[in-house]
């Protein structure tokens, strides 16, 4: 579900997979993996393409942007949680789906933006129930 957004995003740019892979510094079978969910896009990538125009939250959840958002995100602690999310997942040798992945990460945001800190305990009750 992750790649299809992600592919409907880059169309509706009116981009090529060849200029997705070179704005990733990707190839462009790398381009159509991701797009297929055979491979995922870390975190931090997508958050670049933010800047050249993609709607990175209707990537990750489906829904526009302005949707999603209600209000400014905190893309720092969005950032922290994924990174968290990832060190979790590799330290237990697990491998979350970017759409998975996504979901946790966003459930979490969520939960943690009005706090505008990581709640240890909400954390790890997640990522345990999420596994």
């Amino acid at each position: 579900m992750f790649g299809f957004r992600l592919a409907a995003e880059r169309k509706r740019l009116k981009l090529k997979q060849q200029q997705l892979a070179d704005l990733l510094k990707v190839s462009r079978s790398a381009v159509g993996m991701i797009e297929t969910d055979q491979s995922s896009l870390a975190a931090e990538r997508l958050l670049e393409l933010g800047s050249h125009g993609f709607d990175v939250l209707k990537v990750l959840t489906g829904e526009p942007g302005a949707t999603a958002a209600g209000r400014l995100l905190n893309w720092e602690l969005c950032l922290a949680i994924s990174d968290r999310v990832d060190a979790w997942a590799r330290s237990r040798d697990i491998t979350l789906t970017p759409e998975k992945k996504a979901i946790v990460v966003k459930h979490l945001y969520l939960n943690f933006a009005s706090q505008d800190r990581i709640d240890e305990v909400a954390l790890s009750e997640t990522l345990f129930m999420a596994a």
